[in-house]
């Protein structure tokens, strides 16, 4: 089975709060594949470096890096914050597929399980442990960060095979 896959680089949601003192007046870029959510053009400085916001708000701030990002942030000492769901602050984010409640039960799949992808090519490769979160308005998506999707040369909207096992 195929899926498309997404690629994020470092980015933020945050609360209805922090945006209003941020004094930022957002306005949408594009919408994304999950329902109702979307990338504004401006971004956020949290001090240090930029991040895009993605919207809605939410009810904590949240800032996802890739492991590269991190390292460069905390240092190769400090162990990752890994982002599961919607964990608060600084976090890696796991990569993970997105799929609907019905397509979830078609597949036999739950909510935190795991699948892998694959893609053939000059990169080829296996990602094992992409995390599987459900809901009914989701979109039928891999997410990966910058570090996993340059891994094996993989392009923003390209199709790998799926393997639920």
């Amino acid at each position: 089975m195929k899926v498309i896959c997404e690629v994020s680089n470092k980015h933020c949601h945050l609360t209805e709060e922090t945006l209003k003192k941020s004094g930022l007046k957002l306005t949408k870029l594009k919408d994304l594949s999950q329902p109702e959510q979307w990338a504004s053009k401006e971004y956020y400085n949290d001090g240090m470096e930029d991040f895009r916001v993605i919207m809605p708000c939410r009810s904590e701030d949240q800032f996802e890096l890739s492991l590269t990002d991190w390292i460069k942030r905390f240092g190769r000492d400090t162990a990752p914050k890994w982002k599961r769901n919607k964990e608060t602050g600084y976090a890696v984010t796991l990569r993970h597929l997105h799929i609907s409640d019905r397509q979830a039960q078609e597949l036999g799949l739950k909510d935190g399980d795991e699948v892998a992808i694959q893609k053939g090519g000059v990169r080829a490769g296996r990602l094992d442990k992409v995390l599987v979160r459900v809901s009914p308005n989701f979109d039928f998506r891999v997410h990966l960060d910058t570090d996993e999707a340059n891994a094996l040369y993989i392009k923003n909207g390209e199709e790998v095979d799926l393997i639920v096992t």
